[in-house]
């Protein structure tokens, strides 16, 4: 019987229909924009989100869906009123606000002792910053929160009526424990908080509740379809691209792009902590993963197309091209001696900072579009390396290197990563594998599989492999060493008092 995953993306919902086999019968996807009402905040509007995701359903909704399931973002918040009500826009996790906050946090509790609890290191994108910031400079708004939700859970909510949130996600918060699977007591009562504000925390892949039967009429789907916790959308991209045993890893490249590995267990050491890297719970009992990513990275190849190429976009949306594969048609075919920070939106691990932003450096006249394009490309690339490299010095090598998501489309992209880090790089032949994890987790939870592990790994077929070249994987070396040094270099100009 088929099903449908709900994917909700910082700029996009998308919605397929799979089948059983892993193919994806129907698809749609529906964007949105987030604002940002002054500089260095980012902001959503909960509403527009939830009139999207209705849009995405009513485009594939069939009379023979028996169950759907909805992986989101982490962290953004969503604060509703006695009424159910959204309070106020969402604020995203690169958002500056919270900043300040983190002070409080380590003031408020042993740092060691939230480490272990939570998983993560204090860091502004965490929900309990954000809430920390809104309490104190919106006092009057917080009050009248009644619950506080992240998305996963509040369309969970609209759905089905019920508060539900899975381990996954409620992790995001810096309020979870890890280990015990709970909201943390300690946590939320350091910080004036009240556990009764949170959705009940509940196992990723358990049946939450029903579609709403009048929801259902108007969407176009039958009475009945179960709506099964889903989580955090890097690890169900990661169940649908196969990694199940510790040491396997996806790397997701959307607007923001994400490796995550998964691990041999609860340990997350202070070197991990150090480079920001988290412990998150996973699908599978008592299995963790942890998760090295840029914010930036897809959102900066929009980024450079919206601010550089609209003249081109338009006359090739005319043309009924796609604007992607017409920058990669027109892409410089050799490596550039250009280093690109790509933190447009934010940087991701290892320094979580959202204040220095992009950089482009060693631009001379020679330089056209093509080689600002194909930098755009090897700074995204050159930013995941250094990850890598860094969980390998925490002891967690990757494994075979598999990409998904909207930018394994792109065949310059994939062979640019394969020569900057030196090694294969795999694409599958499901290019929505969140969705794909999804649809693992309700066909579970309806008894249709048994063995939830085997089953993602045989829907996980490669693609496409591609091989580094060794003459640009050399290049690439030497630019690295020097990558390796620009997020310093801009923060330390960044910071500087003008006399």
């Amino acid at each position: 019987m088929p099903y449908i995953g709900l994917d909700v993306g910082t700029s996009a919902c998308k919605a397929s229909v799979v089948d059983a086999e892993g193919r994806i019968l129907r698809h749609a996807r529906v964007e949105y924009e987030p604002v940002s009402p002054q500089p260095g905040y980012i902001e959503i509007d909960p509403e527009l989100v939830w009139r999207a995701v209705r849009e995405a359903l009513s485009a594939v909704a069939a009379p023979d869906v028996t169950a759907l399931s909805i992986a989101s973002f982490g962290e953004a918040c969503v604060m509703l009123d006695a009424a159910d009500q959204p309070l106020a826009r969402s604020i995203y996790y690169s958002d500056v606000r919270g900043t300040d906050e983190v002070a409080d946090v380590l003031a408020g509790f042993d740092v060691r002792e939230a480490r272990a609890i939570t998983g993560t290191r204090a860091n502004p994108m965490f929900t309990l910053c954000k809430l920390l910031w809104t309490k104190k400079h919106c006092p009057a708004l917080f009050e009248r929160a009644q619950h506080i939700m992240l998305f996963g859970d509040y369309l969970g909510f609209l759905l089905t009526g019920e508060r539900a949130i899975d381990h996954s996600l409620a992790s995001r918060t810096m309020l979870f424990d890890i280990r015990k699977r709970v909201w943390s007591k300690e946590m939320i009562g350091a910080f004036g908080l009240d556990e009764g504000l949170f959705s009940t925390a509940v196992r990723t892949g358990e049946i939450i509740g029903q579609l709403r039967p009048s929801l259902a009429a108007d969407l176009g789907l039958p009475e009945g379809v179960r709506v099964v916790a889903g989580g955090h959308d890097q690890i169900l991209a990661a169940l649908g691209g196969g990694a199940v045993r510790p040491g396997d890893s996806v790397d997701g490249m959307g607007s923001s792009e994400c490796i995550t590995l998964v691990l041999r267990g609860a340990d997350w050491t202070q070197q991990m902590a150090e480079f920001n890297f988290c412990c998150e719970p996973y699908v599978f009992d008592d299995t963790y993963v942890t998760l090295a990513f840029n914010a930036s990275s897809g959102t900066a190849i929009r980024w450079y197309r919206d601010c550089f190429e609209a003249e081109r976009t338009a006359a090739w949306a005319r043309e009924g091209q796609s604007s992607y594969a017409m920058l990669d048609a027109h892409c410089a075919g050799e490596p550039t001696d250009l280093l690109f920070l790509p933190h447009v939106a934010g940087s991701g691990t290892p320094a979580l900072d959202s204040s220095v932003g992009g950089a482009m450096l060693g631009l001379r006249i020679h330089h056209d579009r093509s080689a600002v394009y194909r930098a755009v490309l090897e700074g995204i690339c050159y930013d995941m390396r250094w990850n890598a490299e860094l969980l390998e010095s925490c002891g967690l090598p990757l494994g075979a290197m598999r990409v998904v998501g909207g930018g394994s489309r792109s065949d310059v992209l994939m062979q640019i990563k394969a020569d900057v880090f030196g090694r294969e790089v795999s694409t599958l032949e499901a290019g929505e594998t969140g969705t794909i994890g999804l649809a693992l987790l309700c066909a579970q939870a309806m008894g249709d599989i048994g063995d939830l592990a085997a089953e993602a790994q045989r829907l996980a077929a490669i693609r496409k492999t591609y091989r580094p070249d060794a003459t640009r994987t050399a290049i690439y070396d030497r630019q690295m060493a020097k990558y390796r040094k620009l997020y310093t270099a801009c923060k330390s100009v960044m910071e500087e008092e003008c006399v």
